[in-house]
């Protein structure tokens, strides 16, 4: 059994990323799709353990998706940071709308960042593979091992911190599960 995973670099190393997905299937054909279908991507919530400055537990962030032709999306809107604390969530939960124009091939990709004051992290990039098959769920780690084998952190200057982001379709989802509230990318 195999799962799709998206690859992602970050200065502070190769990230490690989880997904939660139904297996492949053996089937190399790809799918026919009679029409174009709704795709969506939620950006969940953002878990910070540590943010790797001892002398200040508290950080400013936001998160920036890209998408190949160009369009990029901030939030919080407006470019506005919001605070955290060490060993703090906040929850985004906000879901924006894939125009069709974007999904190529049946899939699509994008690159998040999380932008956090005081540390460097490079996107995160994510490739969606056979969107009509199934929806999915990834999470986006800093690599822990890289710090502290290749930079030799100490460990409470490691910076530890994730960001959850569901992909999913209109194709496999009940009409209970699509969003009356998302905000259609152009």
């Amino acid at each position: 059994m195999t799962f799709r995973k998206a690859s992602l670099v970050l200065s502070l190393g190769l990230a490690l990323v989880s997904t939660k997905a139904l297996p492949d299937s053996d089937s190399t054909s790809e799918p026919v799709i009679s029409k174009p279908f709704r795709t969506f991507v939620t950006i969940k919530k953002y878990n910070l353990e540590n943010n790797g400055i001892p002398s200040k537990p508290i950080s400013n962030v936001k998160v920036e998706i890209s998408f190949p032709s160009g369009h990029k999306i901030e939030l919080p809107e407006g470019g506005h940071y919001w605070s955290i604390g060490n060993n703090q969530s906040q929850e985004i939960n906000r879901t924006f709308e894939v125009p069709y124009a974007f999904v190529q091939k049946d899939g699509f990709s994008f690159d998040l960042t999380m932008i956090r004051k005081g540390k460097k992290i490079l996107p995160c990039h994510f490739d969606v593979a056979h969107l009509s098959q199934f929806n999915r769920s990834y999470v986006c780690r800093t690599d822990v091992a890289f710090q502290l084998n290749q930079q030799k952190l100490p460990d409470d200057q490691v910076a530890k911190e994730a960001i959850e982001v569901r992909v999913f379709s209109d194709l496999n989802s009940t009409p209970a599960e699509i969003p009356k509230d998302a905000v259609a990318l152009k």
